[in-house]
């Protein structure tokens, strides 16, 4: 717990709901701020909080809550627990108790359980600092209350029942207060009877004849109260703002869970609509790329049967039949022709027939071609010798084949022979 020696600017409170019999809890409330989420923040009634001096032994950190509460239970006239509680630093060695009955928050904790949503903080009159050092009034239906401040904290009070008179109002401030008080400030409900305010005022301005005394009307749920205070009771806000659920905010949870449920389920039917949808077209996709790899594969292998056989072709240009007849033409005697057919297959073998003026010549030829470097085997495979009246068939008629070391051209697929 977080004790503070002065009062501290806190933050925003939203709107200020007065607790009590004449609060704005106990009056019928709009459904407008029902239904509202700003934040709001509780006043209690002006003289309805119980204010103790305390004084404990000097004790550490850990052991002042154990010590507070010890010494809080024998001053409070209920138990402790009938309060809600906070306290505030006075000087080294006391402090002040601040106690609101839990009897005026029964209308609070309905109102938390129909709007879902706890107060930010409770805020007592009293310990809202309208000014740094002086002396504060409060006139409440039944007492006045002096609160002297001294440097933004409450260190002394007095409480005096209205039945006592202002005799004995002006003779606790002349003689129970200090006399040094140069600010006075007089707080009084709107609707407390103006005479008797005036009267106190009066008194003040007797006791006090140099304080400046400010009259203060202003209801304590208006716009720019409690802005520093001593106390906000954050123990009880922590509590009631992790307090179980009621029945209608469990009823709206179920609800609301069922709705998110259901969204989160539609969601997932359409994401997964839409990845059946996507995994189809990937399908259709890839049946594609298999026709176009497939199509792919048949051009590639068409593509290099061609290259080969363009690479077939390239290769006569080293057998050429012209170079072949050529060396025959350089090989051949000057007495010997060809005549009739001469052929030559793809295979390398040269089938032709000559004419020799003598059988010796073509012995002489047969020799040559033999020893051709592109010739494997010569053949002589007939002679005849024609001695008829024609000068021009008299001779040794003969045909030979030549078999050559390889193919003038062999076909893809087809073994070399």
């Amino acid at each position: 717990m977080r004790l503070l020696a002065a009062a501290r600017r806190a933050p925003s409170s939203g709107k200020l709901l007065l607790l009590g019999a004449a609060g704005d809890l106990t009056s019928e409330i709009g459904e407008k701020l029902r239904s509202s989420r700003k934040a709001y923040s509780l006043v209690v009634p002006p003289g309805r909080t119980v204010f103790r001096r305390l004084s404990i032994p000097e004790v550490g950190r850990r052991k002042r809550d154990s010590a507070l509460r010890l010494a809080a239970e024998t001053v409070v006239a209920q138990p402790l627990d009938d309060y809600v509680v906070d306290y505030w630093r006075i000087d080294s060695g006391h402090f002040g108790l601040a106690a609101i009955p839990r009897d005026l928050l029964d209308e609070y904790r309905e109102f938390a359980d129909d709007r879902g949503q706890a107060a930010r903080r409770i805020q007592v009159p009293e310990l809202t600092a309208d000014l740094k050092t002086g002396l504060v009034v409060w006139i409440t239906e039944r007492a006045v209350m002096l609160c002297v401040w001294n440097a933004g904290t409450l260190v002394d009070w007095q409480v005096i029942p209205r039945l006592n008179g202002l005799v004995s109002v002006e003779q606790m401030m002349q003689h129970g207060l200090p006399s040094d008080l140069n600010q006075i400030v007089l707080r009084a409900v709107p609707d407390e009877e103006q005479a008797f305010v005036q009267a106190v005022q009066d008194s003040c301005q007797r006791v006090f004849p140099k304080a400046a005394v400010k009259v203060q009307s202003d209801p304590v749920t208006g716009r720019g109260q409690g802005g520093r205070v001593l106390c906000n009771f954050d123990a009880f806000v922590s509590e009631q703002s992790n307090r179980p659920a009621s029945g209608a905010r469990r009823r709206g949870a179920v609800v609301a869970t069922l709705l998110l449920l259901v969204s989160v389920s539609w969601f997932g039917y359409l994401q997964l609509r839409d990845l059946e949808t996507q995994a189809a077209r990937a399908e259709h996709s890839a049946s594609l790329l298999k026709m176009q790899a497939a199509r792919s594969a048949r051009i590639a292998e068409r593509v290099g049967r061609l290259t080969r056989e363009v690479r077939e072709l390239q290769a006569l240009d080293d057998n050429s039949v012209v170079a072949l007849l050529d060396d025959l033409t350089e090989l051949m005697p000057a007495n010997i022709r060809l005549v009739g057919q001469l052929q030559l297959d793809r295979r390398g073998v040269l089938s032709l027939d000559g004419l020799a003026a003598a059988e010796r010549d073509i012995s002489g030829f047969v020799s040559e071609l033999r020893r051709h470097p592109q010739v494997d085997q010569v053949r002589l495979q007939s002679v005849t010798v024609n001695r008829g009246d024609d000068k021009k068939d008299q001779g040794a008629r003969f045909r030979l084949q030549v078999r050559l070391n390889s193919p003038l051209w062999q076909l893809l697929g087809e073994d070399r022979a």
